[in-house]
């Protein structure tokens, strides 16, 4: 008869937690891209390899191996949500893991221990909730707070108008990676979401503007553009001045050597504008986004707001004839 001792038997447990999750990593991939799916996880691991001693880090290194190579087969949008998936696997093992220490420190004689050992026991470099209070809040919480922004920013190129799931996803795997609360980072990003598609709108009905302005005036004078900035001001668009004037000679420079060509917009932002172009009922625009997962967008402390549909309908639509 075989006997295992209690790190044995956690590392066989997980060991078999990790091809629990190379075996799910294959079975979204073959729905994706069939018989490549083997060729790209032996790719991943050759590059970054799981093991008994793998970290919520590495499983992170693993899944941006297998969201680099999909990139080149499916598109970046479609590489980042099945990765998501990916990456809601990961941080549900590694959290049954950290259980599991957790759990066997609580079964040592813990009066012998020190606190520094008990801590270092249970791995407390990856568990949130021994973090000490004070520390957090003085030495590590600007640099942590600065690292979830510079995320949240870097989410935000990808994914410019996330729906609700993956917002959920991606504050969930924050919050475990910083040691913050979920409901306050989902928040976070929910706010950064609305302030960049406010801006976004912004620019799209000031680019179109531009575009008019030199399809009138190819070479436009001085006295023109100065009479565009007022133009633009008293259109009650929030535009800083110096940013339209740069937007309006870096838009000369690339007609003077190219061939003019539209901008390739985000789809998801498209099918916003279209919601509200749509429909003149606030309800079946609040409906509409329901189903498509971006209510959030219309939504404060109160619920859905007619305050923040009004703005939006009135930066979609009142820009578009008034400018």
């Amino acid at each position: 008869m075989t006997f295992y001792s209690k790190n044995n038997i956690h590392n066989i447990l997980f060991m078999s937690s990790v091809n629990a999750f190379i075996d799910y990593c294959t079975q979204i991939l073959d729905a994706n891209f069939g018989h490549r799916s083997k060729r790209i996880i032996e790719k991943a691991k050759s590059r970054k390899n799981l093991n008994d001693m793998s970290n919520i880090g590495d499983f992170e290194e693993f899944i941006n191996q297998i969201e680099l190579s999909i990139s080149v087969l499916s598109g970046k949008n479609n590489a980042i949500n099945i990765c998501n998936a990916i990456r809601s696997k990961a941080i549900e093992i590694n959290m049954s893991r950290q259980a599991m220490d957790i759990y066997n420190a609580l079964r040592s004689e813990t009066s012998d221990l020190s606190i520094t050992e008990f801590l270092r026991k249970i791995n407390v470099t990856d568990v949130c909730a021994f973090r000490p209070k004070a520390m957090e809040k003085t030495e590590r919480q600007k640099p942590i707070e600065i690292s979830i922004a510079n995320k949240i920013e870097e989410f935000l190129v990808k994914q410019i108008l996330p729906n609700e799931g993956e917002i959920k996803r991606y504050s969930t795997y924050l919050s475990y990676k910083f040691c913050e609360d979920v409901k306050k980072v989902k928040k976070d990003i929910i706010e950064k979401v609305k302030l960049h598609v406010r801006k976004e709108l912004i620019r799209r009905a000031v680019r179109e503007e531009i575009k008019n302005l030199l399809t009138r005036y190819p070479q436009p004078t001085q006295t023109d553009i100065d009479d565009f900035a007022k133009h633009i001001h008293f259109s009650n668009v929030n535009f800083q001045e110096d940013e339209l004037r740069q937007q309006i000679e870096d838009e000369m420079l690339y007609r003077k050597f190219y061939e003019y060509q539209d901008i390739v917009e985000s789809p998801e932002l498209l099918q916003f504008i279209d919601i509200i172009k749509t429909y003149n009922d606030k309800n079946d625009i609040s409906r509409e986004m329901q189903i498509q997962g971006i209510l959030y967008l219309i939504e404060d402390e109160s619920g859905v707001s007619d305050k923040l549909i009004d703005e939006y309908v009135e930066l979609i639509t009142t820009n578009e004839i008034n400018i």
